[in-house]
């Protein structure tokens, strides 16, 4: 009852009791995700009546203990006494009341009842006690603390998030791209997680949603099929009423045939219109028409299937009506067969729309029928037709050519000559002979040479690779064959790789070499080959990655002491022995402890870049190095000869990120296995044995 009558005076008195003027300054916390704009002077007025009348009250339950937000700031030094602040006053030492107003009329003294004025940490952790720990079987005594991978670079950072909602469209836009790429899986024909990170993202902020949905829309996800049919309705509404404009955002469109525009979508759907989506995408500059097959290399030409689908007339009709401007786009003869395929390429060439197209894949163009019936007198009429073609292509630099048997003698020497980029992949009927002449009247302007499965062209052209190819960057060989016929034929037909006498050559501009299962040679050829490339490593000053693969047929110990000698002369020559500076991570700043440790170790100054003093002494080094006149052996010098290498190392080129060198004998196959393929993923089923066999009495046979 007196309880009752308390809380019913203390009620009653709110408005006329006087507030405490320390109780009337309370500290906002404002976080930088909060709102920036200033309130109304009314909603302002309206927050500090409730203040006022709620700062007074007390928590009608005791028991109740109040939400406390608590910081990592000075409570443990208050409650110790040895804050920071001189103005903080202590609970122990608080003041006694102090009115605002004076006039109040004074009331009979009450006996005073002695209160302690707590701090929050302090109330939580009076009701919080501890109590006596119970040993439960199975606990861990010491619970285990989460420790941080040191290995994630990202962990280590400056604590400072920037305001990435802040950055310019195009940076955003690239950003995105990069971590979302690629959409679609087309091996498997499905959808990648990146497409529903991009709506997240785009959902995130303002400043994140028309950068993320124009990476979505940059090359728009077709499958399923039911999604492209969606695609189609939205591109047909006016884009007025929208909050982008989606017609401009389409670049690109890649096209599963077999999944979107062979079969229907449903009852209601049905098939895909192709025409009608290019009447809505004028800015597209890539179409792809592809087959889900052609990523299995190796098909015989009878083995090969047709698709049901066929190239419409409507396709290209669509193309010229919609004025779109082509820069990639593939011939595929598994959509056409050939000798009708041939005129229709030669009548689009010659369109608007197709004659900005700068890269070109041709796929599964054949010089013959399957059958081989092939009409008597007009061998090369093909090859005629298709290099027609190409030459109404003034801005072709691209050039890609799969499983094309029609890529001979007769076609080769017809190619544009100013082609940038070449890839040859299972073409039969390149050779080692017309390749050298190709290369010898169209090899200067190429930058990029891809050669992959092609089983009669052997590694003998590269004795003229630097005088014909003097602009190269990029030279990709791929050696091993894939043959899914019933002759399972995965050898290549040359007799050797390189004869003894041919001496590779390397152009200077070289960025990336790379010589993939490299075979029938033996150790005096592949000593010769190894040989050209260190003697050429003071040339080579551009290499940036060097992976080498080769198969020698000789014995195990031989082999051994080929692969020690060899690999470990490539490491020394072309491998980077200082690590690169990292442009991504600028930003990212190194604990105390472990910057000194790193610059210590490394015997430098820490700075942002490259010290000078580093620099200059590795350009000491490689001048050193190729001196002449000094014999004064260098510490890297002076460590080779006590390994037991070669004196007579060349200056060291010490520039690839990249160097891989496998030397064996393994029988090359489409998947190479390793240890970790063979491994147990299931139980073997003996589990339950306890070490000791069953005696099955007097040590007889179990049959």
């Amino acid at each position: 009852m007196a309880s009752t009558l308390r809380s019913a005076r203390a009620h009653s008195t709110v408005s006329s009791r006087p507030v405490r003027s320390s109780r009337t300054h309370v500290q906002s916390y404002n976080e930088d995700s909060g709102p920036e704009e200033p309130l109304d002077e009314d909603v302002r007025s309206d927050i500090h009546l409730l203040r006022r009348h709620s700062v007074s009250l007390r928590p009608r339950d005791s028991n109740r203990i109040p939400v406390s937000y608590r910081e990592d700031s000075s409570d443990d030094d208050i409650e110790n006494g040895r804050g920071d602040n001189p103005d903080v006053v202590l609970p122990s030492q608080a003041p006694q009341r102090t009115y605002a107003s004076q006039s109040t009329p004074t009331r009979p003294t009450r006996p005073s009842r002695s209160r302690t004025v707590k701090t929050r940490s302090q109330t939580r952790r009076t009701k919080r006690t501890p109590t006596k720990r119970q040993f439960v079987l199975g606990r861990p005594l010491h619970k285990r603390r989460k420790v941080e991978e040191e290995g994630n670079p990202f962990l280590i950072s400056s604590g400072v998030i920037p305001p990435w909602q802040t950055l310019p469209y195009h940076i955003l836009l690239d950003i995105f791209l990069r971590a979302s790429y690629p959409l679609v899986n087309e091996r498997s024909a499905k959808r990648n997680p990146s497409v529903n990170w991009l709506v997240d993202v785009a959902l995130l902020c303002r400043g994140f949603h028309e950068p993320a949905l124009a990476a979505l829309y940059l090359s728009p996800p077709l499958m399923p099929a039911t999604k492209s049919h969606g695609l189609l309705s939205l591109l047909a509404k006016p884009q007025d009423l929208l909050s982008i404009n989606y017609v401009n955002k389409i670049q690109e469109l890649h096209v599963d045939v077999e999944t979107i525009l062979v079969y229907k979508s449903g009852p209601t759907l049905g098939y895909f219109d192709l025409p009608k989506l290019l009447e809505y995408t004028p800015q597209v500059k890539t179409l792809r028409l592809y087959h889900n097959d052609d990523y299995v290399v190796g098909l015989p030409p009878w083995q090969m299937p047709r698709s049901k689908w066929v190239y419409p007339e409507a396709l290209f009709t669509s193309i010229s009506a919609s004025s779109m401007r082509l820069y990639r786009w593939d011939w595929n003869a598994r959509f056409m067969e050939t000798q009708g395929l041939l005129p229709l390429m030669l009548a689009c060439h010659r369109l608007s729309s197709f004659q900005s197209i700068q890269e070109l894949r041709i796929l599964h163009v054949s010089s013959e029928d399957a059958d081989g019936d092939e009409v008597i007198g007009v061998a090369d009429e093909r090859e005629d037709v298709l290099s027609k073609g190409l030459a109404e292509l003034a801005h072709l630099r691209r050039l890609e050519f799969l499983e094309s048997s029609i890529l001979n003698d007769h076609l080769l020497p017809k190619l544009p000559s100013n082609l940038t980029s070449l890839t040859i992949n299972n073409c039969d009927d390149v050779t080692t002979t017309n390749f050298s002449l190709f290369l010898s009247s169209h090899g200067r302007t190429l930058r990029e040479l891809s050669l992959s499965h092609n089983r009669h062209l052997s590694l003998s052209f590269i004795v003229g690779l630097k005088e014909f190819c003097q602009n190269l960057e990029n030279f990709t060989m791929d050696v091993s064959m894939h043959d899914w016929s019933s002759f399972h034929d995965v050898e290549p037909h040359f007799d050797e790789l390189l004869s003894p006498s041919e001496i590779p050559t390397w152009p200077a501009t070289l960025q990336r070499l790379e010589l993939i299962q490299l075979r029938k040679w033996d150790e005096k050829t592949a000593e010769a080959f190894f040989a050209s490339l260190i003697e050429a490593a003071p040339e080579l000053a551009n290499l940036r990655r060097l992976v080498i693969s080769a198969i020698l047929k000789t014995g195990w110990r031989d082999r051994a002491s080929f692969r020690e000698k060899w690999i470990g002369r490539l490491e020394k020559v072309f491998l980077r022995q200082s690590t690169p500076p990292n442009p991504t991570r600028g930003s990212i700043q190194k604990k105390p402890k472990d910057l000194g440790s790193s610059e210590a170790s490394a015997g430098r100054v820490p700075d942002e870049g490259q010290s000078p003093k580093r620099k200059s002494v590795r350009i000491a080094n490689r001048k050193h190095s190729d001196s002449e006149d000094d014999h004064t052996p260098s510490p890297r010098s002076a460590r080779t000869r006590e390994a037991g290498s070669d004196y007579d190392l060349p200056a060291t080129q010490g520039m690839c990120d990249v160097v891989v060198i496998r030397i064996d004998n393994q029988r090359p196959r489409e998947t190479q296995f390793n240890e970790g393929d063979f491994l147990d993923d299931e139980l073997s089923g003996d589990e339950d044995w306890n070490g000791r066999d069953v005696d099955l009495g007097g040590g007889s046979h179990a049959w």
